[in-house]
């Protein structure tokens, strides 16, 4: 597998460093985007070597940070990142598949994942698990990159038709869908695909 998508090994703590500076703009936007409640339980699915999942940390009062990756190499990376920058909460990190999350149905307030739904085999079943482990309530949000130039990682508009593909999935699923972008800079943008499962809401209302 590339090392982009699992890193491993010397070379995997190299690309580490590379995906977090790639991804930089869209973790910072859609961790502004995301609204857990006080005292929430979010759950980053790919996390990486955990730069979101720090700042969404340092800027709301959390209860729990959790997250699942299928790299051991970042995991232990986020680990170690989280030991001392998460503020008060409890961090539960573990190697895994987004289409088999190790977690019991309605723990999480909060689910989301950024750059990864392309990559996923089975994003049917990947997103059925997340919409399983959600409370009534709360939100499931895709962080979609798009390119808006040749030269790139995939063709321009590409992920436009992605974000407009997951969010049909994520109706199937019973999900109120509801889509924005984020426009970075002339060559990039990020789409962010947001479902809320219904049930009674602990958060003010979103503007997404």
């Amino acid at each position: 597998m590339h090392q982009a998508e699992k890193p491993r090994g010397a070379l995997g703590v190299v690309m580490g460093w590379l995906l977090e500076r790639g991804n930089a703009q869209q973790n910072r936007a859609t961790v502004e985007a995301l609204e857990p409640p006080p005292g929430a339980a979010v759950l980053e699915i790919g996390f990486g070597p955990g730069h979101a999942l720090e700042m969404l940390a340092n800027t709301r009062p959390l209860g729990l940070v959790a997250g699942i990756d299928h790299s051991e190499l970042m995991v232990e990376t986020a680990r170690r990142r989280l030991a001392r920058r998460r503020g008060s909460a409890a961090l539960d990190l573990r190697c895994g598949e987004a289409r088999d999350l190790p977690f019991d149905d309605e723990q999480f307030d909060l689910v989301y994942a950024v750059n990864s739904y392309h990559q996923w085999p089975d994003k049917a079943d990947a997103l059925a698990e997340m919409a399983g482990v959600l409370r009534p309530g709360g939100d499931l949000l895709l962080s979609i990159r798009d390119f808006r130039m040749e030269g790139q990682f995939e063709s321009p508009g590409k992920g436009a038709t992605t974000a407009l593909e997951a969010g049909e999935r994520m109706k199937d699923f019973g999900l109120q869908v509801r889509t924005r972008e984020v426009v970075h800079s002339p060559r990039r943008a990020t789409f962010l695909v947001r479902g809320r499962k219904p049930g009674p809401s602990r958060r003010v209302p979103s503007t997404v």
